[in-house]
């Protein structure tokens, strides 16, 4: 068996980021995911491509100006993906944050975005603020902040990663889940993996370097991993503390605007406008680490929390419903602070037999990528003083909407897509239609059966599972939402 150079566990952003610098820089590259591609937090964020003004009140300058220069590199590489959005950030006499304060902040944040800064910031009056957004409470506002972030499409630039990855010959493999791991008999070491796919064969994988890149699970997976490789040491300590972030989707709540709120801990309360719709976060809730089983999953609190912000703060969106739920765990490093300070930095350890990536945030992924590339290359004895990671254009989707049923074949084909699920919501914008996509979900079906060899029982087992998932959680909400329900601050640690 001809040995691989680096074998990825974990097919989030962060994963297949490395996977794709790894494969751009020549080296043979095997990633492996339990389920479909960023289907874990790469798909649940608050669709944000940002330095983090939040965390300029905590110090975290060199993240700030990181976060942002990855913002500019990724607007150039994937222009149909992710786009500038004028934010506002209103102040209040109650609030914390005082006018004064967060004009410095915005003046930081433009200088620390240097040459790919967006529009400058600016300051609007209460009357101003409330023209701009008439949706935004009058009560007792101040004004507000102007500044520019980005909104990108989360999972379909995760997946268009994924597909430059395996343009420069990268194998990926998801629905494959990891079987076994030993130690490699070669000199040179490395390891020998066996994973059964997802057709349940099992394959085997002699890897010469191991990177763990699994996320919120990576100290369940360091577990297994060194209770295979390195048998008779205790287990390792935890090194996350993940957290819940959960996200409401509205019908359009705002003209144009996101508008970020500074909650009184310090976490960020966003609306965000994406496809027509306002997608509205996020909470906090720590979790543990190796996660519970049901952990990522959002509770009757946390939706009434958010919604209820949702109607104090923009009362004049009237009383709209939510058409949509979704929920995923971040990989907080355990050093830091809980909560609203936590930082979003990111690390890679050496785990003797094998390297892990724990931390960060979405936007930076391509700078995490590269300081694990640089692990691999020291391991692989090659040079890696010189990491080559422009930014060139990652591949574009098909323009427009196609029609279903090729959206099927296409992400079946192209795409790595192997369930019907995996197509209405991350390779496509299906899951946001009024009816979450079930009209036309037979039709997708139907163009991955012709490029997947589906039977018609499974073409029907696929429909009956997206249909599932999806009266799961208008339950959720239904339940959530009811009347006279009791409100309790369920996005709090």
């Amino acid at each position: 068996m001809t040995p691989v150079d680096l074998c990825v566990l974990g097919g989030g952003v962060t994963g297949l980021g490395l996977a794709r610098l790894a494969a751009r820089h020549g080296l043979s590259v095997v990633l492996v995911e339990r389920g479909d591609l960023v289907s874990g937090a790469s798909s649940a964020t608050s669709h944000l491509l940002h330095g983090g003004l939040r965390y300029l009140e905590h110090g975290h300058f060199a993240l700030v100006r990181e976060a942002l220069r990855e913002r500019a590199a990724l607007l150039r590489m994937a222009p149909s993906l992710a786009q500038p959005v004028r934010f506002l950030a209103p102040v209040r006499r109650s609030d914390r944050v005082r006018p004064w304060k967060l004009r410095v902040g915005l003046a930081l944040y433009d200088v620390l975005a240097g040459s790919g800064g967006l529009s400058p910031h600016a300051w609007a009056g209460g009357a101003r603020a409330v023209a701009l957004e008439p949706a935004l409470s009058a009560d007792g506002l101040l004004g507000c902040g102007l500044y520019s972030d980005a909104v990108v499409d989360d999972a379909r630039l995760g997946i268009a990663v994924a597909e430059d990855a395996a343009a420069h010959g990268a194998r990926l493999m998801p629905q494959a889940g990891l079987v076994s791991a030993r130690p490699a008999s070669e000199p040179r070491g490395g390891c020998l993996l066996e994973v059964r796919r997802a057709d349940g064969a099992l394959s085997q994988i002699a890897a010469r370097v191991l990177v763990n890149a699994t996320g919120a699970w990576s100290d369940a997976t360091r577990r297994e991993l060194l209770r295979s490789l390195t048998p008779g040491e205790p287990d390792p300590a935890p090194r996350l503390a993940p957290s819940r972030g959960v996200h409401l989707v509205y019908p359009a709540l705002t003209r144009s605007h996101a508008v970020i709120s500074l909650a009184a801990d310090g976490r960020a309360w966003f609306v965000v406008p994406f496809a027509g719709r306002s997608l509205v976060g996020t909470t906090e809730v720590v979790v543990g680490s190796p996660p519970p089983a049901e952990a990522a999953l959002p509770t009757v609190d946390e939706i009434r929390y958010l919604h209820a912000a949702t109607q104090r703060l923009l009362p004049g969106a009237g009383e709209p419903r939510p058409l949509a739920v979704y929920s995923g765990l971040r990989p907080l490093l355990a050093a830091e602070v809980s909560g609203g300070a936590a930082s979003r930095e990111h690390a890679v350890f050496d785990d003797g037999a094998f390297l892990s990536v724990a931390g960060g945030k979405y936007t930076t992924f391509r700078a995490i990528a590269a300081e694990a590339l640089r692990h691999v290359l020291a391991r692989l004895g090659r040079g890696a003083d010189r990491i080559d990671d422009r930014p060139v254009p990652l591949p574009a989707p098909a323009a427009g909407e196609p029609e279903p049923q090729q959206a099927g074949a296409d992400a079946a084909e192209r795409q790595f897509a192997l369930r019907l699920d995996d197509v209405m919501r991350r390779r496509t914008r299906l899951w946001l239609r009024d009816d979450r996509g079930l009209g036309v979900a037979a039709q997708v079906a139907d163009g991955m059966a012709r490029r997947l060899g589906w039977s018609p029982e499974r073409q029907r087992e696929e429909r009956d599972h997206y249909e599932h998932l999806v009266h799961t959680e208008q339950d959720l909400l239904a339940r959530a939402l009811a009347a006279h329900a009791p409100l309790h601050d369920g996005a709090r640690t």
